[in-house]
């Protein structure tokens, strides 16, 4: 009876051990039993289920992974560094309105047009702005205008023995003689965007001019054959040059449509009323 009874218990405790493995392999290795699992995108039979195979959720998770991968890998080439060599480089903006900041005053600061130094102090009057703004100053009195274009005279008759016209390059030299200045520049065979560009790097420009081409209506009818114009700015909304214009009281800050005071520019020589030739388009830049 002992010998039956060990053997019986020897054969539970056989079973025990196979249903303990058994139950070991089919849910702790083996996974949850009777169960649909996600693998790779697609639905796996684990098991015997009683729930039919699901229509979604694991082909979407990979789906929603994917594009995740996808957004971030584009992500990454728009980041690359080889983006910025690829960027288009905006061309900088014109501003619409350049001026300078200049006194003015006529060449005639009280009208006397009758007398032959003022009639003719143009050139004069135009050093005589840059001048004041080389140095800063802000204004003049019509007074203390008056005195210095007869002291400008007066050197030019001591001097030169003339105070009637002066060519371009000739008022160029008398910047030099009578004021001791020399950061000046004359060009010759200039086109009108050479004006524009030395206003655009902060200089003043002189140009010699037909004034009856203008057609001032401040001018004395017709207007002088030979006059120099002080250009303070340009404005690229009315492609107008702005000028200090000595010739006329009314001359602050005086507009020209570009084409216009274009074709006025001319040269004209030194002396009184000596004949015009030939047209030279120049200036005399004014650097501070």
């Amino acid at each position: 009876m002992a010998i039956k009874r060990n053997r019986i218990v020897t054969i539970f405790i056989v079973l025990a051990f196979i249903i303990g493995a058994w139950l070991f392999l089919r849910f702790v290795i083996g996974g949850p039993e009777d169960n649909w699992i996600c693998d790779n995108g697609q639905w796996i039979k684990h098991g015997n289920p009683r729930a039919p195979m699901p229509i979604e959720g694991c082909g979407q998770q990979l789906k929603t992974e994917l594009n995740s991968t996808q957004e971030t890998g584009s992500n990454l080439v728009s980041e690359s560094p080889e983006e910025p060599s690829q960027k288009v480089v905006e061309k900088p903006i014109e501003p619409e309105i350049l001026l300078l900041d200049v006194p003015f005053l006529a060449q005639a600061p009280f009208g006397q047009w009758s007398d032959p130094i003022y009639q003719n102090a143009c050139e004069e009057a135009a050093l005589l702005m840059a001048i004041l703004w080389i140095n800063g100053i802000k204004s003049i009195s019509k007074e203390e205008a008056t005195l210095e274009l007869k002291k400008f005279a007066d050197f030019e008759i001591e001097k030169y023995s003339n105070f009637y016209d002066h060519s371009m390059a000739d008022t160029g030299q008398l910047m030099r003689d009578y004021f001791g200045y020399d950061n000046i520049e004359y060009r010759e065979n200039i086109v009108a965007e050479d004006i524009i560009n030395q206003l655009l790097n902060g200089n003043l420009v002189i140009v010699p001019i037909n004034g009856q081409i203008l057609k001032n209506p401040f001018y004395t009818p017709p207007g002088p054959v030979e006059h120099m114009l002080l250009i303070i700015g340009y404005d690229w909304t009315t492609e107008e040059f702005i000028t200090n214009d000595a010739g006329t009281r009314q001359g602050e800050k005086y507009r020209y449509n570009q084409a216009v005071l274009w074709e006025a520019i001319r040269d004209y020589p030194t002396g009184y009323k000596e004949p015009i030739t030939e047209i030279n388009k120049v200036m005399l830049v004014i650097k501070k």
